[in-house]
């Protein structure tokens, strides 16, 4: 027997049968009545006319990139004397002022799971400082909150989540009183899904009433920023400046005035940290001027060749790759928003656990489902300046992405202490910088020391401390 459905569902029926797609109604009839909304509500919000597009670029992949007219850009280097530190100073001076002014938000991208981290939960909500195993979402917010002190500003924070976690994250912050932060100034969007798609462009099922989903990249924040009304609010608030990071660097300064006076002192509508590559296998997009445009290349598009090229002093000819910290303009994001075509698709192929014809669960072949996602930097393409602005790798990057090894909860740690001693050693402090750190030895809170010449104001010099060291107001 044939199954029955209402008008509603009967218009996306019509839907999936006009673009071949019924199949993914094989077990309707066995859902619960609360299932099958679930399902319908999910196909009612395909879009089918983007799906068409998606099997096209499957058919017809992207060509590889040209590095024909590629070549390396001018970045800001870290100062190494006297003048070019003066000329710092008055680059700060360009982002205090404009920190000051309430001319600058903070969006957070955090639509991610700790599922590599064998963590089943969102992954700013992992426990990772060294001593008193604070959040990172705890850490970021402790900076936020020391920086709306420091400058006596506003500084909201936009944290984009996912449909997966949306709920978990938002219930987190309300459990912990949004760290003092005041949940008026705290705002969630969501990002985009898209169907994750076979080869010959099949929807696909993760359970019998839910389609197999991706998120959209991290290209997909302007998208989510406009419809969630938020880009609309911060206009008319008068932020022009976004701070923007990924939740899985703890380094990262939120509030950072060099980098903010960089973007500012070079016109610049949308801007790049980068830090020296470790190698040449490392996987950093490299920052290029592809003809006169800046860009960044994801490393996968990268050939080896070109990855390895060097310079007649030895050093890498494309030496810096970006860290995924940005500041961008306002009308920017609008910008890239209102463009007809909008940041291009890149497609990862994966493997994925879905329900085969007999709605049984099983591994998909190696690379044989098709996720469709955009990157931020991609946007470098309708931007009329950028500024590249190098930064110190053990001070601003420690990703958090492996279970162990580099990159790891681990090697994020060893980071953190690292600078924290710096920070004591610069301050004044009588410490040594230990060739491992098996044994947690310190840890200090944004909201007692930002950096170095905070942390010099606070401490004596000469001071001994002991350890293990946790410095808290």
């Amino acid at each position: 027997m044939a199954p029955q459905f209402s008008k509603a569902e009967k218009r996306v029926v019509d839907k999936l049968v006009e673009y071949g797609q019924e199949h993914v109604l094989r077990w309707v009839e066995d859902l619960s009545k609360d299932a099958r909304r679930k399902l319908m509500q999910q196909l009612a919000d395909v879009d089918f006319d983007g799906l068409e597009h998606f099997k096209g670029l499957i058919r017809t992949p992207p060509t590889d990139v040209s590095f024909a007219d590629v070549d390396p850009p001018a970045v800001a280097r870290l100062p190494l004397n006297a003048p070019q530190h003066e000329a710092e100073q008055r680059v700060e001076k360009l982002g205090r002022e404009a920190l000051a002014a309430n001319r600058v938000a903070i969006v957070t991208v955090a639509g991610g799971q700790g599922t590599r981290l064998g963590y089943d939960h969102p992954k700013g909500m992992y426990p990772l400082t060294p001593i008193r195993g604070k959040s990172l979402f705890q850490l970021f917010a402790e900076e936020i909150l020391a920086a709306r002190r420091r400058y006596s500003c506003t500084l909201p924070w936009l944290i984009m989540t996912s449909p997966t976690n949306d709920e978990e994250t938002r219930a987190f912050f309300w459990d912990n009183s949004y760290f003092g932060l005041g949940a008026e100034t705290v705002h969630f969007f969501i990002q985009h899904v898209n169907p994750i798609i076979s080869q010959d462009g099949k929807l696909l099922l993760a359970e019998k009433d839910e389609l197999l989903v991706g998120p959209d990249g991290h290209g997909g924040t302007f998208d989510a920023l406009s419809k969630s009304g938020l880009l609309e609010m911060l206009r008319n608030s008068g932020c022009d400046l976004i701070s923007y990071f990924q939740v899985d660097n703890p380094l990262v300064t939120v509030a950072d005035q060099r980098f903010i006076g960089h973007h500012l002192r070079k016109g610049a509508d949308f801007s790049c940290k980068v830090v020296p590559k470790r190698d040449p296998s490392e996987r950093l997009g490299i920052v290029v001027l592809k003809g006169e445009t800046p860009a960044v290349i994801e490393y996968t598009d990268v050939p080896v060749e070109v990855a390895g090229a060097r310079t007649p002093n030895g050093k890498l000819r494309f030496r810096y790759g970006s860290i995924a910290v940005h500041v961008m303009d306002v009308p920017f994001v609008e910008r890239v928003v209102q463009h007809p075509d909008g940041l291009p698709w890149h497609i990862a192929k994966k493997q994925y656990e879905i329900l085969d014809d007999d709605g049984k669960k099983c591994l998909s072949p190696p690379g044989g489902c098709y996720k469709f996602e955009r990157f931020i930097f991609d946007a470098l393409e309708f931007a009329e300046e950028c500024a590249f602005v190098e930064v110190r790798r053990d001070s601003e990057f420690a990703p958090v992405k492996n279970a162990e090894g580099d990159d790891s909860p681990e090697s994020a740690r060893r980071l953190m202490q690292r600078r924290w001693l710096l920070w004591l050693q610069q301050a004044g402090a009588e410490v040594r910088m230990p060739k491992e750190f098996k044994v947690p030895q310190v840890e200090i809170s944004p909201l007692y020391a930002a950096d170095a010449e905070d942390l010099k104001e606070r401490i004596k010099p000469g001071w001994k401390p002991s350890f293990p060291l946790v410095l808290e107001p």
